[in-house]
């Protein structure tokens, strides 16, 4: 069993003991530990520096790992339209299908 705790602090309620406690932690690219508690207290510290440092573009990122995003995505009904409901493979596809056939 887990428990975590986070505790959200900023520059005005920054607190040295509770990020001696947190126990949620982010490890960067370049190894280092960083507790939760501590990531956004002062961005420039930690996330900022972190995210200019490792970000790259998606154009970056498709032309590196040989895909597009886009490829990736989750393609369900809201891609497909109207009345492929079926094409969801759930349940609750099928049960509404099931429905508006018996109502017709």
């Amino acid at each position: 069993l887990f428990l975590g705790m986070m505790h959200f602090q900023d520059k005005y309620n920054e607190d040295l003991e509770r990020l001696q406690r947190c126990d949620i932690h982010y490890v960067t690219p370049d190894l280092r530990i960083v507790p939760f508690c501590a990531f956004n207290v002062i961005p420039e510290w930690y996330r900022d520096r972190i995210q200019k440092k490792y970000s790259i573009t998606v154009e970056e990122w498709e032309e590196r790992e040989g895909v597009k995003l886009e490829d990736g995505l989750y393609r369900g009904l809201m891609r497909r339209g109207a009345g492929d409901e079926l094409a969801a493979g759930c349940a609750k596809s099928q049960m509404f299908h099931e429905a508006s056939q018996a109502v017709m």
